[in-house]
């Protein structure tokens, strides 16, 4: 197993960086820094620019605190959690005064909200000033990479809504942010074309306390952003906590083990806010690797990331939600599904066919039918298109020779000289048995029975050409050659374990238990050992998060829970790979549409193992 010449690989990281998210389904908030309480970056989905559109600041909002005339800074020391697991809320103590910061993108609202309280704990009445201040420096735009974008940015006072304003435009309006603050908090202009300041300053006696709260509204002009701002003042922040909170609370899942509950729900809402959302200048959902601009990959559409791996996540926490995404998103990607990444508008990106992209859709068609009931949702003439354009798609990519299917690219996105990949076949099979099991539910007895005789076809074709002689007896090959030739090989986005994990034979099997053998032997040049060992690939040269996901689905070893609960990760959330002596994210941080694997993998494990549909 060696690197192909042309692979791109990820950017090795040296640890975590020091960020939290949160967000919404319009505003993503990928930077608030752990060090100063900061918000640096609010993005939104924009379909016309076809990826991520970021105000970028110096930063954006930061906390202010003057003590007794000076400056009460809790930079470096402040202590972070989740509220509700995905809400930011730090916590400060100093010089008899506490201090307090919450922040939030509200449930349905387009915009965030930032509450600074302050408290004189001990000691005489103290007199404390608090507010806010920001600077919006320079625009972006993210999909893969981040690139600046060129425009002029105006605004200033509004006296209509008593709104600060700014906008950018590239000739036309494309972002603009608008601000208010309670309670009278006078924010002013301190240098065009937007950075402010707003602060009030009281007498505070022990044990007494201010809130002081900022808003602001995100829109694709000043004329939205200025109205927002006002909008968002007028419902409060204590509504908006308070709605937001409890929205949360309704969708999260608890587990017997409180820490592997946060590890569950903390990645859960990561998925569903940052792998999906609504274009501002649209409206329409949209489905992607990351919304924030520190994955490598971020602002495009992969069909294996968001319907394998996001999917099951948003499904979890919002039936409602993942019927939309079907019905809306399924058919803007359908007539490139299987290519390597596309824009957000479903136009080729990144060309190149990918076999497990093809059958993903239509295995997480199966997974809400099968979750839901909803039999309704398959005569909807989008999905029965896709259903059929799907099966062509797959038809297309047989091998007569074997009968299995081929690939183009592996998992990892990158070239093979062994394009029938046997985890991939796996995904046909289990593709195929769902497309039967729908077709049955609709009626079509005919069709339903094609679907059945081709996966069973399949089946026999995985077996004939897929079990070859390993190093402790028969084992599943990686993937295989037109020339008879094969590949003994593990790539954790693709993992051989899914063969187990989708039924395709049991985990006590032993030609499968040869494998995993093998896949954790000195045999596979890509096995990491060590407290968070587990096996890697070229792509990636460290154990794979994937590996981890893949084991909760297949391996009753509860040393698997103690990795997952213990594994820093990217500062908790899933990453591509970690080290493997500390568990810190290696590569492929921010990784959104895994954090939803991983949750969907610790609820099938810990919360509710006989769910129906997926793996």
């Amino acid at each position: 197993m060696s690197a192909h010449p042309l692979m791109t690989k990820p950017p090795v990281l040296e640890g975590p960086l020091p960020y939290l998210p949160t967000g919404n389904l319009w505003v993503s908030l990928p930077q608030i820094d752990r060090r100063d309480g900061g918000v640096y970056r609010v993005g939104v989905l924009h379909e016309h620019l076809n990826g991520l559109v970021e105000a970028v600041g110096a930063p954006l909002a930061r906390p202010v605190i003057r003590l007794d005339g000076r400056p009460l800074s809790f930079a470096g020391s402040l202590h972070w959690s989740r509220e509700a697991f995905w809400l930011p809320v730090w916590r400060g103590v100093g010089e008899g005064v506490s201090a307090e910061g919450r922040i939030w993108a509200p449930v349905a609202e387009v915009g965030m909200v930032y509450t600074l309280t302050v408290a004189v704990e001990a000691g005489p009445a103290r007199t404390v000033e608090v507010g806010f201040e920001g600077h919006w420096a320079e625009t972006a735009l993210s999909r893969f990479g981040s690139r600046l974008l060129e425009g002029a940015m105006t605004g200033g006072f509004d006296p209509w809504t008593r709104s600060l304003f700014a906008e950018f435009r590239a000739g036309m309006p494309i972002l603009a942010l608008g601000l208010q603050a309670d309670p009278p908090l006078t924010l002013a202009m301190v240098e065009p074309p937007f950075a402010y300041r707003g602060a009030l300053s009281t007498t505070l006696a022990p044990g007494e306390r201010i809130t002081v709260a900022l808003y602001m509204a995100v829109a694709p002009d000043g004329d939205g952003a200025r109205t927002g701002a006002l909008h968002l003042r007028r419902r409060g922040w204590a509504a908006l906590w308070a709605e937001t909170h409890a929205w949360l609370e309704a969708r999260s899942r608890r587990l017997e083990d409180p820490l592997l509950t946060a590890r569950l729900n903390e990645n859960l809402f990561f998925a569903y806010f940052f792998s999906q959302g609504d274009c501002l200048d649209t409206g329409a959902p949209v489905m992607v690797t990351s919304r924030s601009p520190f994955y490598y990959v971020s602002g495009a559409f992969w069909s294996r990331d968001a319907f394998l791996w996001s999917f099951p996540a948003i499904l979890l926490a919002d039936p409602e939600r993942a019927r939309l995404l079907l019905l809306r998103c399924l058919p803007r990607y359908l007539p490139h599904i299987a290519d390597h990444a596309l824009y957000l508008n479903g136009v080729q990106l990144y060309p190149g066919f990918e076999l497990d992209q093809a059958a993903a859709p239509l295995l997480a068609l199966g997974q809400y039918v099968a979750t839901t009931g909803d039999i309704e949702v398959l005569h909807a003439p989008a999905l029965r298109e896709a259903l059929e354009t799907l099966g062509k798609v797959l038809e297309a990519h047989r091998d007569p020779g074997t009968g299995l299917y081929e690939t183009f690219l592996l998992p990892t996105d990158d070239p093979t000289d062994f394009p029938l990949v046997i985890s991939n076949n796996v995904l046909v099979w289990a593709a195929l048995r769902t497309g039967a099991d729908l077709y049955r539910r609709m009626g079509e007895a005919e069709r339903a029975e094609r679907w059945e005789q081709a996966a069973a076809e399949l089946a026999a074709a995985i077996r004939r050409w897929g079990i070859v002689e390993g190093p402790w007896g028969p084992m599943w090959a990686w993937a295989r050659d037109r020339a008879g030739r094969f590949e003994l090989r593990e790539e954790p986005p693709g993992s051989l374990r899914l063969l187990a994990a989708y039924g395709f034979c049991p985990p006590e099997d032993p030609v499968y238990q040869n494998t995993v053998r093998w896949i954790t032997s000195a045999h596979n040049p890509y096995f990491f050992p060590g407290p968070f060992g587990g096996a890697g690939s070229p792509h990636f040269p460290f154990p794979g998060v994937f590996d981890l996901c893949y084991r909760l689905l297949t391996d009753s070893d509860p040393g698997v829970l103690d990795q997952v609960r213990e594994a820093p990760l990217d500062g908790g959330l899933a990453c591509e790979s970690i080290d493997p002596q500390t568990g810190v994210v290696r590569t492929g941080a921010a990784m959104a549409s895994l954090a939803g694997f991983l949750a969907w993998a610790l609820w099938v494990r810990c919360g509710r193992p006989n769910q129906p549909g997926g793996p």
